[in-house]
């Protein structure tokens, strides 16, 4: 029998790839067979995973639930060996719009292969280059006739694409999460700038052109005269400074959608403060679009607000181009969100029945199971480096909680003094030596003393600062202040449960230029709201933060719907129990006797 590497190798859709490719995509591929008629899916179940057929066929059908006509066939269609469905599924989960049943084909069982998306997301993300095989293109042979390369679909390998295009993204936007796509994103509309510009260009021209004629016209000997270029000029550079400054501010601020959250980062050139404000797609509440003037209509720009249920409220996407394009992202989005949840919901259930009522499986894993490919993982270090890492890094991923620590900045900046005072001892000391006759071995004693207790007070700053912690755990968001030595310690902690929002925001100059700022996370208590301070990189933490509160409310919500799902298949038992007893009298009235 083909193995699952040498069948993949040959399929029309991964012929491209390399030997290496196929063999660390087999090793993420799970083979199954299904008995005869055993359902693969079912209508409306989530759908995340790429199927393939290997052997036998498939009856895909698609019912509709009329009130008149009942439960009737919509469409149906056969898949045959080589053929595969599910490529669009691995990038954006959806819900499977048919009912899909095994059939043997010819006395062979139906054997399937099944890729999981976030496995062929990770897949991607560790060879990169393997995804221009995977895209579907049309070739001319020798003779001028067309042949189709066959590939992903034109949706799935755009959504592929996204993965890579967020990289770029990373550092200079937002911080993306591994399985987040950006769906929507947007600077104000150039319009907008041009209104912002216009004035200042139109200026720029006229005014050191009105000046230079105007000193021009005086006298020759006149000293107004001899201002003919510097004055015209020096205005030139303000105008110039002043567009400069509103291209500036115009290009760095975006406006974001996901597939998870909607955020909106400003930034105010003025105070060289970043704003990052976001929401999950499940907050939000309504969109909101508003052309209110002729022009703006007649443009086709204006301003999306979006109402959410988190903490800030309101979040807008203002003088944007086609705002009715962030309406229509987010109705899809939210509309998948619901359908996902409710198809999650079904998918659940039909498992709890299963599990309760002992269900036997009508399918069968062949060979070894496909093994889950882990993120993306930072390399680490050897030794010594990887406990300095340890120490001192501002960012160390260890036992399930991640730990951040100030920027090195402020360690520099806490050390000013200590630093400041040994270079002073230096000076002091070659002075002593050079104008006051003293020895360096005379001074040795006051040397020892002062630097002794000067390397005491920059230790004690270096402890300060590296002991200043903040954790973020599956359970809990936690602000570590404790005092070098053990002397003292303080800390206030949050359960993620309680997290309203999280605002990230750099607060100056240096802020920004270095890239470190605060987080702040509200949370169910006015007085219980926790502040991340001078910590790097601020909204890649609200995305870890962010990521962490996706979860555990994904797992909250598993373990209430399982919880709530048992209860149904117990009440159900008994139900039957009941029934198969005949204990269970007549509900409907029965005939009513005559008079």
């Amino acid at each position: 029998m083909t193995t699952k590497a040498e069948f993949l190798q040959e399929h029309s859709l991964f012929q491209y790839l390399r030997e290496e490719h196929i063999d660390a995509l087999a090793k993420i591929t799970d083979e199954i067979q299904y008995e005869n008629g055993a359902m693969v899916a079912y209508q409306g179940d989530v759908a995340d995973s790429l199927y393939i057929v290997k052997s036998g066929r498939l009856y895909a059908e698609t019912r509709q639930n009329d009130i008149e006509n009942g439960t009737y066939v919509v469409s149906s269609k056969d898949y045959l060996v080589g053929d595969y469905f599910g490529d669009d599924w691995m990038f954006e989960p959806n819900v499977y719009p048919a009912n899909i049943k095994a059939k043997s084909y010819r006395d062979k069982p139906a054997i399937l292969l099944k890729i999981k998306g976030i496995n062929f997301v990770r897949f991607l993300n560790q060879y990169p280059e393997a995804l221009p095989a995977l895209q579907t293109e049309t070739e001319e042979d020798d003779e001028g006739n067309e042949e189709v390369k066959a590939g992903l679909s034109p949706y799935a390998y755009e959504e592929a694409q996204k993965l890579f295009a967020k990289a770029k993204r990373k550092r200079t936007v937002i911080s993306i999460l591994p399985d987040e796509l950006v769906e929507y994103s947007s600077r104000r509309s150039r319009l907008y700038l041009l209104v912002q510009i216009f004035f200042p260009i139109l200026a720029l021209f006229v005014i050191p052109t009105l000046l230079y004629m105007f000193f021009n016209s005086q006298p020759p000997e006149s000293f107004i005269y001899r201002l003919r270029f510097s004055v015209p000029i020096f205005f030139t550079i303000v105008l110039l400074v002043v567009v400069l400054f509103q291209l500036l501010d115009w290009s760095n601020d975006y406006f974001v959608i996901t597939n998870k959250r909607v955020v909106h980062r400003e930034f105010d050139l003025r105070t060289f403060r970043i704003d990052i404000k976001t929401a999950r797609i499940d907050q939000v509440q309504s969109v909101e679009i508003a052309k209110p003037t002729f022009i703006m209509n007649l443009l086709n720009f204006g301003t999306a607000r979006i109402t959410t249920a988190s903490a800030f409220g309101t979040i807008y996407f203002d003088n944007i181009d086609n705002p009715i394009e962030v309406k229509q992202t987010l109705d899809h989005q939210s509309r998948l969100v619901k359908t996902l949840d409710a198809s999650r919901e079904q998918t659940l259930l039909r498992e709890t029945f299963s599990e309760h009522f002992a269900v036997e499986q009508q399918y069968e894993p062949i060979g070894e199971e496909a093994t889950a490919l882990p993120p993306a993982q930072p390399r680490r270090r050897p030794g010594l480096l990887r406990r300095l890492q340890m120490r001192y890094y501002w960012r160390v991923e260890e036992d399930e909680a991640i730990t951040y620590r100030k920027h090195f900045i402020v360690l520099i900046i806490e050390s000013i003094i200590p630093l400041g005072l040994a270079l002073l001892g230096v000076l002091v000391t070659a002075v002593l030596i050079r104008y006051f006759d003293f020895t360096f071995r005379q001074l040795l004693p006051e040397i020892i003393l002062f630097y002794s207790v000067d390397l005491l007070w920059l230790i004690w700053r270096m402890e300060d600062w590296r002991n200043d912690m903040f954790q973020l755990t599956d359970r809990l968001i936690i602000d570590i202040d404790r005092r070098p030595f053990g002397f003292g310690e303080s800390r206030k902690q949050a359960l993620l449960s309680n997290i309203q929002n999280v605002n990230a925001f750099t607060p100056g100059l240096i802020h920004t230029i270095f890239n470190y700022g605060n987080v702040e996370i509200e949370t169910a208590g006015a007085e219980s709201n926790l502040v991340f301070e001078d910590i790097p990189y601020p909204s890649v933490i609200q995305s870890d933060i962010f990521a962490q509160l996706e979860n555990m409310l994904d797992e909250q919500r598993r373990r209430q719907r399982g919880t709530r799902h048992k209860e149904y298949a117990l009440l159900l038992d008994v139900y039957k129990q009941t029934m198969e007893q005949d204990r269970i009298p007549d509900r409907t009235p029965g005939e009513v006797p005559p008079l």
